[in-house]
């Protein structure tokens, strides 16, 4: 399976803002901005003398950019970076909903304009390293440390290959041609160290999400499959479960077993 292209991606950012409701994006960034996640994510900002109030942030491969909403909120100038238009235009509707600034560039992370680099206090991306195969995959989390300028900070999540919820779920839908994310390769632990000593970062640290709060939601994904409700007509569906979510607990299973973990690490000044 071949990572998506570029086409590929941009019919699937279209939909979600065919789709697009304000309350939907306030929601969602609502809800991740108080999980396990970016709680941790926060703690290694303020740890590392983090101003997020005047700091310059890029969000690579920003799809829907959920997290530079969530730090522009706290006053941070973000940029968004993706090789898509649609994902841009979403990225600007979402932040337009939360009455956000930001701007926006279409750009290839693999060739990325020299004025870009060395530019940043925090260069991220969330969902997006896991789609390439190495060397690409080592090149674009390079990427990441290009832009940010000596002491700055570097944020990269993927998906857990040991959250087996998701693994299984995942190889079910390929099997049945029903996956449509092509090729998507989850990281280890063991994994993303390797790939933040080799990047040369200090201060290395993987956290992961709320193992736990996982959990629940592939639960509720699972009950709303058509395949579990023709087989145990089940009544209850995700979204209304959604609407009794329990907040999220941190617990140490979450940073080797969590859906996501996170690479945080520290540009050399």
């Amino acid at each position: 399976m071949e990572t998506i292209d570029v086409k590929g991606w941009g019919a699937m950012w279209a939909r979600d803002l065919d789709s697009h409701r304000p309350k939907t994006v306030m929601a969602a960034v609502d809800a991740e901005a108080s999980g396990v996640r970016c709680r941790k994510i926060l703690a290694y900002l303020h740890g590392h003398n983090v101003d997020v109030s005047s700091s310059r942030t890029i969000e690579v491969g920003c799809g829907g950019a959920v997290y530079s909403m969530i730090l522009a909120r706290l006053g941070a100038h973000p940029t968004l970076l993706d090789y898509s238009s649609d994902a841009l235009l979403l990225a600007e509707s979402n932040l337009g909903a939360l009455n956000l600034n930001g701007e926006f560039v279409q750009a290839d992370a693999f060739n990325i304009l020299p004025e870009y680099l060395g530019q940043y206090d925090i260069a991220m991306s969330f969902g997006t390293v896991e789609h390439y195969r190495y060397p690409p995959r080592l090149k674009i989390c390079q990427a990441h440390v290009d832009l940010v300028r000596p002491g700055g900070l570097v944020i990269i999540s993927v998906p857990n290959i040991l959250f087996l919820p998701h693994e299984i779920l995942k190889l079910l839908l390929i099997a049945r041609r029903k996956w449509f994310l092509g090729y998507e390769g989850s990281l280890s632990r063991g994994e993303l160290q390797r790939v933040g000593r080799r990047l040369g970062l200090l201060d290395l640290r993987i956290a992961g999400s709320s193992w736990l709060s996982d959990v629940r939601r592939y639960k509720h994904i699972v009950r709303d499959t058509q395949t579990f409700q023709r087989w145990f007509c089940a009544g209850k569906s995700a979204k209304e479960s959604d609407v009794n979510r329990k907040p999220e607990a941190h617990q140490w299973l979450d940073d080797y077993l969590g859906h996501d973990i996170v690479l945080l690490g520290m540009k050399p000044k």
